[in-house]
């Protein structure tokens, strides 16, 4: 199967410019088509106004939705997302809702029951889990079950999008790596619970790579529970790249020893990776995101 993970960009971050969500939808919904996945956990895909606008999605088009319908305009109607809904009711405190799960319904069958609403009210909280938070508002991450159409394996599939701060020193770079951990190990012990012996597939922005000062304790603690890295494909592209690239026109690769790749795509129970594509050009002025896709093929 192919598996992938993609921080698209809130559509609050970019409002008035030209790289506002809604001129960059159809060339995310573009680039996913072209590569296929038959699953992408997303982040960053708010449940907010698609137009960034700080106010009640009311009528208006929600972040989620926009994306389902540009997918659809560029010919990729089989996917669907398990939930384009608010995950917490309105006026809680609480930050991102961006983590969301999109899939291939030719290929795959949603299992769980992610229910879009409360009664009358677009809110649920279905699907989802809020993670652990230190001095800020709690987010959320997002976690379903499905089923291979061909096979029958069932398994288990996990957006997450972990704190995003960082420190200026080493000391306080592990306090909020110490964070990032907790908010996996979180994760981990929702969905394993729920899975068993299940394969789970973890897609994420870790905000944390394995060269900066500090530590990788939220990749160190996934590993310390299974969970195989897809950077250790056999088949690698692109992977010499930064996965984050700011909008820049050019990008650079990585200097030697040095390994910047905050979005990962893990699996617990996969027999196999057999190829890593962090997806990205090095010029480009056109990216669809500040993040690049990355994509892997798995064998479960």
């Amino acid at each position: 199967m192919r598996f992938a993970t993609f921080n698209v960009r809130t559509s609050r971050a970019d409002i008035g410019t030209s790289r506002q969500w809604l001129r960059r939808a159809n060339s995310v919904a573009r680039e996913i088509n072209a590569k296929k996945p038959g699953i992408v956990a997303i982040q960053e895909l708010g449940p907010g106004r698609a137009d960034g606008k700080r106010i009640s999605v009311g009528k208006g088009l929600r972040q989620t939705q926009s994306l389902v319908n540009a997918l659809h305009s560029v010919g990729a109607s089989q996917y669907r997302l398990t939930r384009t809904t608010a995950y917490v009711a309105p006026g809680e405190y609480h930050g991102s809702q961006g983590p969301r799960i999109l899939y291939d319904a030719n290929k795959y069958t949603l299992v769980s029951k992610c229910i879009e609403t409360t009664g009358k009210s677009n809110w649920n909280r279905s699907c989802s889990m809020t993670m652990p938070m230190k001095n800020g508002a709690p987010t959320s991450a997002a976690y379903a079950e499905f089923e291979d159409r061909r096979t029958g394996l069932n398994f288990f599939v996990v957006s997450a999008h972990l704190d995003a701060r960082h420190g200026s020193t080493a000391k306080k770079e592990q306090f909020y790596d110490s964070l990032r951990a907790a908010q996996v190990r979180a994760i981990y012990t929702r969905v394993s619970r729920l899975a068993g012996s299940k394969p789970i597939l973890f897609g994420g922005d870790l905000n944390s790579w394995k060269t900066k000062i500090g530590s990788h304790a939220p990749f160190n603690y996934l590993s310390s529970q299974g969970f195989r890295d897809s950077t250790r494909a056999s088949r690698r592209i692109d992977s010499r790249f930064p996965t984050v690239n700011h909008f820049k026109t050019r990008l650079k690769a990585n200097r030697p020893g040095r390994q910047v790749a905050l979005d990962v795509v893990m699996a617990k129970g996969a027999k196999k990776f057999s190829t890593y594509e962090n997806v990205m050009k090095v010029v480009d002025s056109r990216r669809s995101s500040d993040h690049n896709m990355v994509i892997a093929n798995l064998v479960l």
